[in-house]
């Protein structure tokens, strides 16, 4: 992928950072699923494009991962900023998936907008339970695509899907089919769950993105790096401070110190023993941070 002049001419100008990446961050997914028939080809030439991006953005701009974090930790989130509106959250879902789904839902006839949020830092659903202030017992929850059950006047709705299924795609699977097969789930139950309800605004979004481990996703971490991570971070994104020592990792760039936690930045990976999932998050990088918002205006009284 090659970074045009003028995103970069942008990008130093820009007061606000975080949009300017955002947008396109949200212009590349959303162009590539224009272009793409094949939902195996959009996810694999999408991933080849948004990798290229953030190469550019880790390697000349390295400080705007602090400032990603900082974002995180500050911005309004999707209950602040649509109070009135209807909140779904569809667990683990990328910009990937929301962009796919934007054009599905403008062809069924939907009046829908598409922007972005911050997940919490780490990028973990956990932590952005404490961010929202929300509890599951705040939420109708689904985890049966094939029995969702909605009286209608729902408020939060809280999907498991797609997280549990990417939980489930171990390293060895077929990565096309199962990413085909996830994605299907997510759009079944975002049009079942829009069909139900009667709010005149929903909010789809996400608590975190994720990122894809396969060679040639990833910035490989290497040397005695590779084994301090292994030891320190094991298969996670982050760990708490306490008294751990990562400060040859900091200064090599592969480590970012946010919030009582190190946090592993961009898409750098290492290598761990045994079968790990190839779709991870908890990090610092674009893909785990921007999530998506779709906006979907119904008509009626």
């Amino acid at each position: 992928m090659k970074v045009e002049i003028n995103f970069v001419m942008e990008l130093i100008e820009s007061e606000s950072p975080i949009i300017t990446v955002g947008n396109k961050l949200l212009k590349l997914w959303l162009s590539m699923a224009k272009k793409e028939n094949e939902i195996g080809d959009y996810y694999y030439k999408g991933e080849e494009e948004v990798r290229d991006f953030e190469e550019f953005i880790l390697k000349s701009y390295w400080e705007f991962y602090d400032l990603l974090a900082k974002a995180c930790l500050k911005e309004k989130d999707v209950f602040q900023l649509y109070s009135n509106a209807t909140i779904v959250i569809m667990d683990g879902m990328s910009i990937r998936e929301s962009a796919l789904l934007y054009n599905r839902l403008r062809s069924e006839g939907y009046n829908v907008k598409h922007g972005f949020n911050l997940s919490a830092v780490p990028s973990d659903t956990e932590f952005f339970r404490e961010k929202i202030k929300k509890s599951m017992s705040d939420f109708v929850q689904i985890n049966n695509p094939k029995n969702i059950r909605l009286a209608g006047d729902e408020k939060y709705v809280w999907s498991y899907f797609p997280d549990v299924m990417l939980d489930k795609i171990k390293t060895g699977h077929t990565v096309i089919s199962s990413l085909e097969e996830m994605y299907k789930v997510v759009e079944k139950v975002v049009l079942e769950i829009l069909t139900k309800l009667n709010s005149k605004k929903i909010i789809i979004t996400s608590d975190h993105g994720y990122i894809r481990t396969e060679a040639g996703f990833v910035f490989s971490v290497l040397g005695m790096a590779k084994r301090k991570f292994q030891q320190i971070f094991g298969s996670k994104r982050y760990v708490k401070m306490d008294d751990v020592d990562v400060e040859d990792l900091i200064k090599e760039g592969y480590v970012t110190e946010f919030n009582g936690y190190y946090l592993a930045k961009s898409r750098c990976l290492w290598p761990v023993p045994g079968r790990y999932s190839i779709y991870i998050h908890g990090g610092l990088s674009l893909m785990e941070c921007f999530t998506p918002v779709l906006v979907i205006e119904k008509g009626g009284e």
